[in-house]
């Protein structure tokens, strides 16, 4: 119990309070509704807050260029695991008429709610995260020249 509570006091209290807020406004989201319009909003603006805790310490450009990757490789492999391993599966085990069950409607709101927040946002997080770090490298370099030459 000493080494849980000694490893919960080194993480900072701001990681705590972005994934806090992550967790309420995806709840709001789902109260809301993610097929409507304030629902995606919403849900947006939670995952801006969980993208912000993972990539606050990177510095690096190449680190938001992954992140970009990783967001288009996670949407394909999700849909292709929802079409190509799902469906069947589900069609084998209790044939057509599970098809039609609440069940697979629910994974399949799922599937489409985390495809509709998670890499949209991603994706443009990590662009602009690489522009800007792109433009902060570039004034410095910039500056450093500028300072060498008076």
């Amino acid at each position: 119990m000493k080494k849980l509570t000694a490893l919960l006091k080194r993480i900072p209290v701001l990681s705590y309070v972005l994934v806090g807020l992550f967790i309420i406004l995806i709840i709001i989201a789902c109260i809301i509704g993610i097929d409507t319009d304030r629902g995606v909003l919403v849900g947006w603006l939670g995952v801006i807050f969980l993208l912000t805790e993972i990539t606050r310490r990177w510095r690096k450009e190449w680190h938001f260029l992954l992140l970009v990757v990783g967001a288009i490789v996670f949407s394909i492999i999700l849909s292709c695991f929802s079409e190509a391993v799902v469906y069947p599966l589900v069609e084998k085990a209790g044939g057509e008429a599970a098809l039609q069950s609440r069940g697979l409607e629910i994974f399949h709101q799922i599937v489409a709610s985390t495809l509709t927040l998670v890499p949209v946002i991603a994706i443009i997080y990590g662009i602009l995260g690489a522009i800007t770090l792109f433009v902060l490298r570039l004034i410095i370099l910039c500056r450093k020249r500028f300072s060498e030459k008076t």
